[in-house]
This record gives structure tokens, sequence and C-alpha cells, in this order.
């Protein structure tokens, strides 16, 4: 497809801009603070394993499965990329991977542009600009994580679902399998949505009356292509651990996190002690003498729904709402290093009868008065967007923009839903290339409108 040259020109702009402010806050974090500013929790075994891989290369010790790596927690397409930037340098491979990470998120620049110029060209540069400038993408970009790149195939893949909405094509499918794939082989999070994805396309095509035989192979290929390239993933595990499942990471998660969480909602039990009640339980249940993760996690998730269950939904549905709240409400300025690491009492060690007790004192009584006015300035800044981001949202559905409408908000309903009781900025990244379309569309909006004030 042939593209205008200020288009062309656009393109490259944007991404200049967004690589120079990733790389340049890389460099100033990585200068400041050395490796230390690159790494959050358990970034130190990201890198550790990525490096693994990269000297068995050199050596060329590595055989059969050894490629995916020593332990199914990390997706094999993550280690990969690190191992690929350890090749390259051994000795600083974190800093490489930061800034391997700032051409990905630049790249979710300009796929953002391509997202908000699908559904209208007017929104197309507003959007790509607010990802550019969107303090969450630039400090998770400067943070060794998996969340950056699979959140560049998260974009790609709704790029290519929005393409084939508008006008279904082989292309178009392509991008949305190469996209879920790949994203998959990042972080497996992706997969439960792509199972409503193949169903939603479909649906779309019959509501309006454009269903067609063409289309409905196109979907049957992309749903074969993406079992197939999971497979190994499955496989490995089958193999190695005796389970087809595709990590272990499910019961630690419930029990260690979402079920601990929704205690501290519901009657303000503080997390480290609902934590180690879920361990208590759990060590009560057998357990084999050789247990693998697969094996514990079947041991936690018991315990965590068990408990779930006597929960009830209400309560469930309360700690959601709460998650969501913070997970939407604190601005990705909290998790750069510098602001992180200042001394005071984390959210989860703030006392507080009530959860709202916890973070009426988190906000305004922090033990350290800087951290507490950059949290407060940037949550002010977050509410700002988050109304301009609902008045995108009204005008899409002004325009009658019903599929992507429902595409991009099912998306980030999806990130709160597995996401739960579980809340930092880190865990809303894979919304921002929604939230920044929204911020497209509604900045578009109020230039317009202030434009026809003038001309009046």
């Amino acid at each position: 497809m042939h593209l205008p040259h200020s288009v062309n020109r656009t393109i490259v702009t944007l991404f200049m801009v967004a690589l120079a402010l990733r790389w340049s806050y890389a460099f100033i974090m990585f200068l400041w603070m050395g490796d230390a500013a690159l790494l959050g929790v358990d970034s130190g075994e990201y890198i550790a394993s990525g490096q693994s891989i990269a000297s068995g290369i050199m050596a060329g010790t590595l055989h059969g499965w050894d490629l995916f790596g020593p332990n199914p927690f990390m997706m094999p397409l993550f280690r990969w990329l690190i191992a690929i930037d350890a090749l390259i340098t051994n000795d600083h491979t974190a800093f490489a991977y930061i800034l391997t990470q700032g051409l990905f998120d630049s790249g979710t620049c300009l796929l953002v542009y391509g997202m908000a110029g699908v559904i209208d060209p007017r929104l197309a540069r507003p959007a790509a600009i607010a990802a550019a400038l969107n303090p969450t993408q630039i400090v998770m970009a400067g943070l060794a994580y998996p969340d950056t790149p699979f959140v560049f195939f998260v974009a790609l893949m709704l790029y290519g679902a929005l393409r084939w909405l508008r006008s279904p094509s082989w292309p178009a499918m392509a991008i949305i399998t190469i996209g879920l794939v790949c994203a998959a082989w990042i972080r497996i999070l992706v997969v439960p949505f792509s199972l409503v994805l193949f169903i939603f396309l479909p649906a779309v095509m019959m509501a309006s009356g454009r269903i067609e035989r063409r289309q409905l192979v196109q979907i049957g290929a992309m749903l074969a292509t993406f079992a197939i390239l999971l497979f190994p993933i499955s496989l490995q595990n089958k193999m190695k651990y005796d389970s087809w499942a595709f990590t272990p990471q499910g019961g630690t998660h419930l029990a260690r996190w979402v079920v601990p969480l929704t205690w501290e909602v519901r009657d303000g039990t503080p997390w480290v002690r609902g934590f180690e009640e879920m361990e208590r339980r759990a060590a009560l249940l057998p357990k084999p003498p050789d247990e693998n993760s697969f094996q514990e996690s079947r041991r936690y998730t018991t315990v965590a729904i068990e408990e779930l269950i006597r929960i009830g939904p209400v309560g469930i549905a309360r700690s959601w709402a709460f998650g969501a709240a913070i997970n939407l409400g604190t601005p990705g300025i909290v998790l750069s290093p510098p602001v992180s690491k200042l001394p005071r009492t984390g959210f989860y060690g703030t006392a507080g009868a009530t959860i709202f007790g916890k973070i009426a004192n988190f906000l305004f009584h922090s033990d350290n008065a800087l951290y507490g006015w950059i949290l407060l300035i940037g949550s002010a800044g977050v509410t700002i967007m988050r109304l301009l981001q609902l008045g995108g949202l009204s005008t899409l559905i002004g325009q009658r923009q019903w599929a992507p409408a429902l595409l991009l908000v099912g998306w980030c309903v999806f990130i709160l839903g597995v996401n739960g009781p579980v809340a930092s900025p880190k865990y809303r990244l894979p919304m921002e290339p929604v939230l920044a379309v929204l911020t497209g569309a509604g900045w578009s909006v109020l230039f317009r409108r202030r434009a026809g004030k003038e001309a009046a």
C-alpha cells in the first residue's frame, strides 16, 4: 500500500521522537543509578535466563527443549529477545535489552497511529502523540520486564482486527495472527482473549449482514495457525512436567495475590497476613515428594478456588472494582526508580481499618512528603486524561463506531478482569494503546469544537 509523502514523514517523525524520549530516559536512568534503575522485581532472573541461553548458543550445548529455557514461568520469545542482546553484549545485557524495548515501544506508537487511522484518520496524529508522550509507556520501557514487547504485539493484533472489521482481508488476518502468536509466546495472558476474538469477529460480520464464506475461512485459518504455533509450548510442558497447561503461574497468582487482596478489600485484612494464611492452607494439602511447579500450582488453585467460592460474587466484584479503580488511577511515574525507591511505607504496608482508609492514608498521609506530592499530582493528571478518554469513547459511540468501540473496550475490560484486585500501572500497560486511541479521539473533538467556535 502506497502512503502519501506527508504520512510517511509523520510516521518517521513520530517514531524518532518516541525513540528519542525512551532512549534519553534510559540513558539518564542508567547514568544516574546504573543497572539498578533498569531492574524491577524478577528482572534479574529474566536477564540471567537470557544470558544462559546466549551462553549455551555460544558453547553449542543447547539441545532440544533447552532452547525454551530452564523453567516454564517465562515464555520462550521473551527469553530469546534477551538472549539476542546478551549475544551482543553479555556485560551490559540489561541496558541493551532496555534499548531494544525502546524500539518496540516506539513501534507501538506507530501501531497506535495505524489503529486510530483505521477508525478515523483525524484521530491518528493526536493518538500517536499521546502514546509517544505517555509516561507509563516511557517508564515501563525503561524496566526489564516482558510487558513492553508484549504490548507491541497486542497493538499489532488490535490494529489487524480493526483493519479486518473495516475490510476483511487475508493481510489483515495475517496481522492478527502474527500479533496473537507473538504476544502469547511472550505472555500467555492473551490466549483467553483470542478465543473471544474468534467469536467476536464473525459475530460483527453477521450483525452487519456482511458475513461471507471467505471470512469464515480466514477466521478458521487464524484459529488453526494459532493453535499449531502454541502447541510446542504445551508439548514441552507435557514432556517435562506431565502437564498440558501453558504455564504454572495461575495457582500461585490466585492464592498469593488475588485471594489476600480480596480479603483486604472485604475486611481490611493486611495482604501479608492473607498471604501467610494461604501459604498455610496450601501446605496442608498432600503433595508428591518430587513436586514440580505445575503440581504446586494445582495445590494453590484448590485452596484459592475454595476461598473465592466462600467469599462469593459480591465480595469478588467489590474487590475487582477497587482493583480496576487503582489500576486506572495510579500514575505511571511511581514506577520510575527514582520515585519508587524513595523511602516510604508501601501501599500494602499502609495502615487502614478499611480499604478506603488505606487508600486515603497512602495518598494524603504518606511518610515521605515528596512521594506523596508526586503521587497526588500524577493522579490529578491521570484523572484529566481519563475524562478526555471518556469523551473520546463517547465520540466513537456517537459516530456509531460500534465494532471498534466494542473491540477496544472489550480488551480493556479483559485486562481489568484478569488483573482483578492486583493493581499497578504495570498491569495497566496492555491497555495503553487503547487509551491512547481514546485520548486522540477526545483531543480531536475538543480541537474541532474550538476551531468551530473560532470560525463562528
